[in-house]
């Protein structure tokens, strides 16, 4: 049961992490980035998810690179997120990803963006 009295399936991502939690977490990793996303559920609900996440290192992203064409891109982006995510979250993202397995793909999107893939690149013919 979550704060509003609302019970979700079992797995479900109820709270969001705690922003007294976020300090700790730096001193622990380092680099840290909270990332949240919103699921609708139906047309008439929304389930909200946050999670934390070590920078991504190199390795972990050739890592990804490699298997999303061999592997698919779900699986890849599963594993590079498993990579990332920090131990407090890994549990409650693991069953999330069973429930939403496009979390993996948006998740892993994003953090694939502070590493400088992204399609904000200017090209001007000189």
């Amino acid at each position: 049961m979550n704060e509003n009295n609302v019970i979700a399936p079992k797995g479900i991502n109820t709270l969001a992490p705690q922003a007294s939690d976020e300090d700790a977490l730096k001193a622990k990793y380092g680099k840290v980035y909270r990332v949240g996303l919103t699921i609708p559920v139906d047309d008439e609900h929304e389930q909200e998810f946050a999670y934390f996440f070590k920078r991504p290192s190199i390795t972990s992203y050739d890592r990804y690179v490699k298997t999303a064409s061999k592997v698919g891109i779900t699986k890849a982006s599963r594993a590079f997120m498993l990579d990332c995510v920090t131990d407090e979250d890994r549990e409650r993202l693991t069953a999330d990803m069973e429930e939403y397995p496009g979390v993996g793909i948006t998740v892993g999107g994003k953090l694939t963006e502070i590493l400088g893939l992204t399609d904000s690149v200017n090209l001007k013919r000189l």
